[in-house]
């Protein structure tokens, strides 16, 4: 089946300044790894969305090295904040078009230049909760903004997963108003996915009428499966990587997710 659009996704890259590490692991360097990657593909992505936890601690040192690691890519990006984000110093390091361009109190964008629109949304609880909420305030300008373009095919961007993940200590946290978002988006079909980061592994959930979904951390993690009684119980150890959404000719997502190998190349799994 013949390919309309591509996007790349990269998500919770967690850079820090120059001379640390983020648990342990030199995330500048796993991201430019998975950038040069990215620029392998056949045919390259049309743009590139990166979905939170950009930095470890919202600083400008990290936004700065962010943005000069993302200088290197010939292919347009575009940011939303996660829970680790600061959304004032995210928007004054970064250029204007990489978050849409928006101003003021409102933090919702959507770019509409490609053959993939993207809705990027912002539903952070205040820091330093890792809660997030999409309110009323951001379902009507959701549903609004997909009402604003009805035959183009939208990809919804967020940064926590809006569905169970099966990772017990992230699932009691909650997603305010994810049931009203997943029926809102069921009722624009040309939102035929919903992209996410936050918990650094692959988790998927099928609505109606779009896949949404989580992707590797750009960085190896470990993940605590379950926290029980103070306890973490069971850990599982994944390896860095991206996912990439392909607009299909019937109007339908396909999602491919690449893993780093011991070798340093990356490969999609089976």
């Amino acid at each position: 089946m013949a390919m309309k659009g591509r996007v790349a996704q990269l998500t919770d890259t967690h850079i820090v300044r120059e001379g640390s590490t983020y648990l342990g692991t030199e995330t500048a360097r796993y991201l430019a790894d998975a950038l040069a990657a990215v620029h392998t593909l056949d045919p390259l992505p049309d743009y590139i969305a990166v979905t939170g936890d950009l930095v470890n601690s919202g600083r400008d040192a990290q936004y700065a090295r962010f943005r000069e690691i993302m200088s290197a890519s010939r292919i347009p990006y575009f940011v939303i904040p996660g829970n680790h984000d600061d959304r004032v110093r995210m928007r004054a390091m970064l250029a204007r078009e990489t978050y849409g361009g928006v101003a003021g109190e409102l933090r919702h964008f959507s770019i509409d230049d490609f053959p993939i629109r993207l809705i990027g949304l912002d539903c952070n609880a205040p820091r330093p909760s890792p809660r997030a909420v999409a309110d009323a305030a951001t379902l009507a300008w959701l549903d609004r903004s997909l009402a604003q373009a009805p035959a183009h095919p939208t990809l919804v961007a967020v940064h926590q997963p809006p569905f169970r993940t099966g990772l017990h200590y992230l699932d009691v946290l909650g997603f305010g108003g994810r049931s009203h978002l997943r029926t809102l988006v069921n009722r624009h079909t040309q939102a035929g996915a919903v992209i996410s980061g936050h918990i650094h592994c692959v988790r998927r959930a099928v609505w109606k009428g779009a896949v949404a979904s989580s992707a590797p951390s750009t960085a190896p993690q470990v993940i605590p499966l379950i926290f029980m009684q103070g306890r973490i119980l069971g850990l599982a150890h994944e390896a860095p990587g991206f996912a990439v959404h392909d607009l299909l000719d019937d109007g339908t997502f396909a999602r491919t997710v690449f893993r780093r190998r011991e070798s340093g190349a990356y490969a999609a799994d089976e």
